[in-house]
């Protein structure tokens, strides 16, 4: 029997993990019997768990009927989250756009209504805009923060709106709800985004979507560089080459998971119902955090 001191909590999650530890104590597995009684458990309470997990695919039984953990405790540690694979996926696609087109190149997602910014990479020129991984901006005053807002219903939308409002950054940041709303049509036609010195003066960006299988958008790619350098004619010019970078990350992303068991550790002992999950998974946008209600 485990420590008195451990008990506080869920019981018979309690019994589940002494259950799980004491298996992988042992080197050839233990039946029922046996733990039962290394736990000090009546027989039914532990056939329930053990038979549980075993469904699940945790545990196994060997001819001996004896239970032994699986491979599917490593896959939960090792399986990629949506936000590492994303990340994997747009590093080198962010790389040869920087390469490219010599100006910042950044990667952001929705986290509790505004932009957090997950990747980026600076220009190589000495005069150039800078972000930093973690930076958070508005949502209707950034190029990134455009096309995140453009995948969400209208409905979606105000509420954001309701919530965090519409501050005015600079002259020319949107702060009317029936412009913003305007604003996300053009984007949703053209296919990217424009951030006109609305988030700050003398900075321009452009943001294209990243979509997740079934189309829908769970990130953003942005071209930011300072207005002298990047005129209205060079971001109509640049905007091809961003649509084509994120729409690669996009292919990546849905390749990953129509991949099926090839993709995730563990190989055919993933079911089906686990790349459903994944499946619906990167349907829906990537947040970090819950917004506040």
């Amino acid at each position: 029997m485990k420590e008195p001191n451990r008990r506080r909590g869920i019981l018979v999650l309690h019994k589940a993990l002494d259950i799980l530890e004491t298996i992988r104590e042992s080197r050839s597995g233990l039946g029922l019997a046996e733990l039962a009684r290394a736990l000090d458990l009546p027989k039914p309470t532990a056939y329930r768990i053990v038979a549980t997990m075993e469904r699940r695919g945790y545990l196994a039984r060997d001819r001996a009927g004896h239970y032994q953990m699986t491979r599917r405790f490593f896959d939960l540690q090792q399986e990629e989250s949506d936000v590492q694979a994303l990340l994997r996926a747009s590093r080198p696609v962010m790389e040869r756009l920087v390469e490219s087109c010599r100006e910042t190149v950044n990667l952001g997602i929705i986290d509790a209504g505004e932009v957090v910014v997950i990747s980026t990479i600076e220009s190589p020129q000495s005069v150039r805009m800078t972000s930093k991984v973690g930076n958070r901006r508005h949502l209707h005053a950034t190029a990134l923060g455009k096309v995140l807002l453009s995948g969400l219903s209208a409905n979606e939308v105000r509420r954001l709106v309701r919530i965090q409002g519409l501050t005015r950054l600079t002259p020319h940041t949107i702060v009317s709800q029936q412009a913003l709303m305007a604003e996300l049509d053009a984007v949703r036609r053209q296919g990217y985004a424009l951030d006109n010195e609305e988030n700050e003066l003398d900075g321009r960006c452009l943001g294209a979507p990243v979509s997740g299988p079934g189309g829908r958008i769970v990130a953003a790619l942005s071209i930011s560089a300072p207005v002298f350098r990047l005129d209205r004619a060079r971001a109509r010019s640049l905007a091809g080459d961003l649509i084509e970078a994120s729409g690669a990350i996009s292919r990546t992303l849905t390749e990953r998971v129509l991949v099926g068991s090839a993709a995730i550790p563990g190989g055919d002992d993933v079911t089906e119902e686990t790349r459903s999950t994944r499946r619906r998974r990167l349907r829906s946008p990537i947040m970090i955090a819950p917004m506040d209600q």
